[in-house]
């Protein structure tokens, strides 16, 4: 949800309209609004309105005192400040580089290693099989091994987030339907289900149900359901904040300009490095999905097979085969 359609309601003909809108201004402790609420209440008439922003503005203006803003709170909420908190800055970040890089070559170079013993038993496999049980049954398991060690070169080395520093990603406001919720909310009895009613609306993810948790948070009896109401209205706006600004890019100015704050620098998707919104890179030399550089030719490290050994075998076997057939 906007702010500016939260404020252009307070221009509303309807003062029921405007009444909701400054209580569930009040209800967030949403600063920004102050200003324009100072300038709505001298032309006021609605006397229930005149009241309404009379209390909201009194709220804002101790919360502004307070050092309260909706951003710090939703950056707070949704961990975006953990994230940038973790942010290398720039020599971390090229000495992370540094360690990707390697450790991506040794990767990449034991896994080629494997690579080729997978396939070494495959041929293997492919060749002892046809001397046994014919060329059919031999070309089917060389296919069958050659296909189960295809993906041995992928590293899999995409970023994986680490709990509690990366942000909760953004959810659209919903549309959902909200009117059993609102009826329990309302009519419920006892406080608790008041209550669970407050948290299920929030679930619900549709900012239509802020101006009843704001009516709650001005009137109900129970000091459990009214701070509910506050707590559970608060997220609610939070993630309708949130969502419209990663859709138009605000959030990510926001995190870059606290990021430069604290001395860090926030990389975009596009640079590709572990941190905010990135993947850990790959090293020049590589692209996805290629093998790095194998041990020159001819040569067996510990662990290769030497495919020329294993054909040599194979014909001997099948030599002794034809032989003892012969006979």
């Amino acid at each position: 949800m906007k702010l500016d359609v939260l404020l252009g309601g307070l221009e509303n003909p309807q003062p029921a309209v405007r009444l909701d809108v400054v209580r569930v201004l009040g209800m967030l402790d949403e600063t920004r609004a102050l200003d324009a609420l100072r300038r709505c209440y001298p032309a006021e008439t609605d006397p229930d309105v005149r009241n309404a922003l009379a209390w909201a503005g009194k709220r804002l203006y101790q919360a502004q005192q307070a050092g309260y803003s909706t951003i710090d709170e939703l950056f707070r909420f949704f961990n975006i400040d953990k994230e940038i908190e973790n942010t290398p800055d720039d020599s971390e970040q090229q000495l992370l580089d540094k360690m990707a890089d390697s450790l991506h070559q040794d990767l990449l170079s034991m896994q080629e290693r494997a690579h080729k013993k997978k396939v070494g038993l495959a041929i293997a496999a492919g060749l002892a099989g046809g001397v046994v049980a014919g060329a059919s049954v031999g070309l089917t398991m060389l296919a069958g091994g050659l296909a189960s060690g295809a993906d041995a070169s992928s590293t899999g080395m995409g970023g994986r987030p680490q709990i509690g520093t990366t942000r909760t990603p953004p959810t659209a406001p919903a549309n959902t339907e909200i009117t059993i919720w609102l009826r329990r909310f309302r009519e419920s009895p006892a406080p608790e289900q008041r209550e669970q009613a407050a948290i299920q609306l929030c679930e619900l993810n549709n900012p239509k149900a802020l101006p009843h948790l704001a009516a709650a948070f001005l009137n109900d009896d129970s000091p459990q359901v009214r701070q509910a109401a506050q707590r559970y209205g608060k997220i609610l706006y939070w993630r309708a904040v949130y969502w419209e600004m990663e859709q138009n890019g605000t959030i990510a100015e926001e995190m870059m300009r606290r990021a430069a704050a604290m001395g860090k620098t926030i990389r975009t998707p596009k640079s590709g490095p572990a941190g905010i919104g990135g993947s850990m890179p790959l090293p020049d030399s590589a692209a996805p999905g290629t093998p790095a550089a194998g041990p020159a030719q001819g040569s067996t490290p510990e662990g290769d097979v030497d495919v020329g050994e294993i054909l040599r075998k194979a014909k001997e076997a099948r030599q002794a085969r034809h032989r003892k057939q012969g006979r």
